[in-house]
């Protein structure tokens, strides 16, 4: 009677046990929270025993938003939360090393914590798969392209650190002249003896193609890193390609500023201000270009040490150029209201006509 009993209780127990656990790695998990600038992220770092129990299965309970490393390469991303089953001769395989005895696991998420992180070893019955149906995409490996940008990124900053390095060899004093934040005060363009009097001549020309460089370099970073889309997908070009955009956007935009300078030199000539579409222009020019230096300077520690707040500081750092040229136009209508005999309601009038009106259509196009 006592056997008849015992079987009775072991049939029923098979109808309520799904799971036989082997290896509960939960105690071996290693949770911290890591801080940045900007924003904080959780990471967990565990191992896992590939000899021992070669036929049991890996029971992974993932929170959404998590990235699995394995062995230092992408594995799993698991877009919400994720059940994964996955045998022991399968991760063997899909490990490409020679016969590893453990592998190392990362997972980081900036989104959820990971206390929900559950890995186990066992055997686990068809119930514990009913929460399990992850894209192929996913667990499978795949063969994707390798995006050419950070390459040519890092080749086109050196390349333009070189050229900055040539200019300033050639002409230290012009550099020097436009690139301190002090002339922005003392507005030594607008006196009688400027510094810079001729626009076509070599010097100036060749700075504005190398702030040009600069400026669509940063340009092409913001459209990487945004996943925009004008004209051509810069994450499918190859560097060739990227180089010959970079240059050309770089063209494009000195022959902007080309086109710029003869567009103020008709305004001055029409409100009849002598001789200051100089001053005007390379005292605009000088605070375009200490903004721009901050920005690449900026971009570049991210684009090193933080790549994922590099849209967030683009957002931040287009809005506050913004606002650093209309206070650069506001500071240039009261050094000219002290520097030049003309009326104030006129003056303004050159300021709108000359900066104000297509700044800001510009800004609008740029900013929506």
């Amino acid at each position: 009677m006592q056997r008849v009993i015992f079987l009775f209780l072991l049939f029923s127990m098979n109808h309520v046990l799904y799971a036989q656990v082997l290896e509960n790695y939960q105690n071996n998990i290693l949770i911290s929270k890591n801080r940045s600038i900007f924003k904080k992220y959780h990471s967990a770092k565990f191992e896992i025993d590939l000899q021992n129990f070669p036929e049991s299965n890996m029971y992974f309970e993932i929170p959404g938003g998590s990235s699995v490393f394995m062995d230092g390469k992408l594995w799993v991303f698991a877009e919400r939360d994720t059940t994964i089953i996955k045998s022991l001769m399968e991760l063997k395989q899909e490990i490409d090393a020679l016969i590893p005895s453990s592998v190392r696991v990362d997972v980081i998420n900036d989104v959820a914590v990971l206390d929900g992180l559950q890995v186990m070893k066992g055997f686990f019955g068809q119930k514990s798969l009913e929460n399990y149906d992850p894209p192929k995409n996913v667990i499978e490996w795949e063969l994707r392209e390798v995006d050419d940008f950070d390459d040519f990124f890092i080749l086109a900053t050196v390349l333009l650190l070189f050229l900055a390095a040539i200019y300033k060899g050639v002409f230290p004093n012009v550099l020097d002249l436009i690139i301190r934040p002090q002339t922005v005060i003392s507005a030594d363009d607008f006196s009688e003896t400027g510094s810079i009097q001729k626009f076509f001549t070599l010097d100036v020309l060749f700075y504005l193609l190398l702030m040009n460089l600069g400026i669509s370099l940063l340009v092409m970073l913001y459209v990487h890193v945004t996943g925009i889309s004008i004209f051509v997908d810069l994450g499918n070009s190859d560097i060739n390609s990227l180089f010959f955009i970079w240059f050309l956007l770089s063209i494009g935009l000195a022959l902007l500023a080309v086109f710029k300078f003869l567009f103020l030199k008709a305004v001055v000539y029409l409100f009849d201000l002598s001789k200051f579409d100089f001053a005007h222009f390379f005292y605009l020019l000088r605070i375009i270009s200490i903004s721009m230096m901050v920005m690449l300077s900026f971009s570049l520690f991210f684009f090193f040490n933080n790549y994922s707040v590099l849209v967030n500081f683009f957002e931040i750092g287009v809005r506050s150029f913004f606002w650093v040229y209309l206070f650069g136009v506001f500071f240039m209508f009261l050094i000219m209201v002290n520097r030049v005999p003309f009326k104030n309601y006129h003056l303004i009038a050159y300021i709108c006509t000359a900066e104000l009106i297509p700044f800001l259509i510009i800004a609008k196009l740029i900013m929506g």
